[in-house]
C-alpha cells in the first residue's frame, strides 16, 4: 500500500558468493513525510560569557491537521550550563509542565496540541555552571 506521505526504500545487492551468483534484498524501510510541519531552535547569543542564555524552540504547523500532544526534549550540556528553574515558557506564558534531569541535562516539555495553521514557541533560559 502506498500513502502520499510515505517514502519506501529497498536496497538490493547482486554479486558472487563462494562461486554462486547471489542477490540479496533488504526489507522495506518506510519513512513518513510530514508536509508543512517543522521544528527549529535558536539561541539569543552566538558567544556567551556572562548572564543568561535564552533558547527558543519553534514548532510551526502549517498543515491542515493538528500536531497532537507533542513532547519536546532538549539536552543542555550539564558540564557547561543548567536550566534556570521557572524559566520555561510556552507562547510567552510560564509553564510547570516540564521536567529537567540535572545529571543528564535533559529538558522534557509536554505540549498541548499544535493546531493546524499555528505555531507554538517554547523558550527557556540557561546559566553557566
Amino acid at each position: 500500500m502506498f500513502f502520499i506521505n510515505e517514502l519506501t526504500n529497498i536496497a538490493t545487492s547482486v554479486g558472487t558468493y563462494d562461486g554462486i551468483s547471489t542477490e540479496m534484498t533488504t526489507e522495506a524501510v518506510v519513512t513518513y513525510l510530514v508536509d508543512d510541519l517543522d521544528i527549529t531552535k535558536t539561541a539569543s547569543r552566538t558567544s556567551w560569557a556572562t548572564g543568561l542564555l535564552t533558547y527558543t524552540i519553534t514548532i510551526n504547523n502549517q498543515s491542515l491537521n493538528p500536531y497532537v500532544a507533542p513532547i519536546v526534549t532538549d539536552t543542555v550540556d550539564p558540564a557547561l550550563a543548567t536550566l534556570v528553574l521557572g524559566s520555561v515558557r510556552i507562547n510567552g506564558v510560564v509553564t510547570t509542565d516540564y521536567t529537567f534531569d540535572v545529571p543528564t541535562g535533559i529538558l522534557t516539555v509536554n505540549l498541548a496540541d499544535v493546531a493546524a495553521s499555528s505555531t507554538t514557541i517554547i523558550t527557556f533560559d540557561v546559566e553557566r555552571v
